[in-house]
């Protein structure tokens, strides 16, 4: 007779089991969308033009659109890829004149989320992630010192992030999020072979930071 016992516990383990494995062994795709607002950023080099000490690109508010891709590693831990784009404005820049512009970060990062386990209807999260960013400049007649830039230059360079949320399950596949992202991008050194005949062919930009604010879908599988 005990060993009815021990194979409905044997039974129960296995029924725990599975239950956990469902809930780890699942891919997930997501998308988000919202606002980023971005610290100015210091303007290093302009072509080898003289420019003002601190010399600042001020930067209007912004969108950002993100892509993810993961996978359930525990019942609470994720590892995701993530891309997408943000990308602002330029308002101003320090002693140019500029007709229009903007910066926009594409990033590729390996990112790291803990969150409770997916029988929580709402679940709170956070997490990180670091990678590549590319750095994209684009102006249309931005002038200093009478150099005249138009056209667009870039620079792949390192990059991190923090992120935290809040998740709404819909049912069991699906759920949607606030979420808000820090992102901060190492200086970059853009060249533009466009400008022949000025001191350098060379814009350098100091490091970036960008706060966005977004809402998400996610569907798993």
């Amino acid at each position: 007779m005990r060993l009815i016992p021990s194979i409905a516990a044997f039974g129960i383990s296995l029924g725990l089991i599975a239950t956990t494995q469902a809930q780890q062994n699942h891919f997930y795709l997501k998308g988000d969308i919202g606002g980023t607002s971005a610290r100015d950023v210091r303007l290093r080099e302009f072509f080898g033009q003289a420019i003002a000490p601190n010399s600042n690109i001020s930067l209007d508010p912004g969108i950002r659109f993100g892509l993810h891709a993961g996978y359930g590693i525990t019942d609470w831990l994720a590892g995701e890829v993530e891309t997408g784009v943000m990308a602002n404005s330029i308002e101003s820049i320090t002693g140019a004149t500029v007709t229009d512009g903007s910066l926009a970060h594409i990033p590729l990062l390996l990112n790291a989320k803990f969150h409770l386990p997916n029988e929580y209807r709402v679940s709170p999260y956070v997490g990180g992630g670091f990678g590549l960013a590319s750095t994209i400049l684009s102006g249309d007649d931005i002038i200093i010192g009478g150099t005249r830039f138009s056209g667009t230059v870039a620079n792949a360079v390192f990059a991190y992030q923090a992120f935290a949320g809040l998740r709404v399950a819909i049912n069991d596949r699906m759920g949607l999020s606030v979420e808000y992202h820090y992102l901060h991008t190492a200086a970059s050194n853009m060249r533009a072979d466009l400008t022949i005949g000025t001191p350098s062919d060379r814009i350098k930009l100091g490091e970036t930071e960008t706060h966005s604010v977004s809402v998400a879908f996610d569907f798993r599988f």
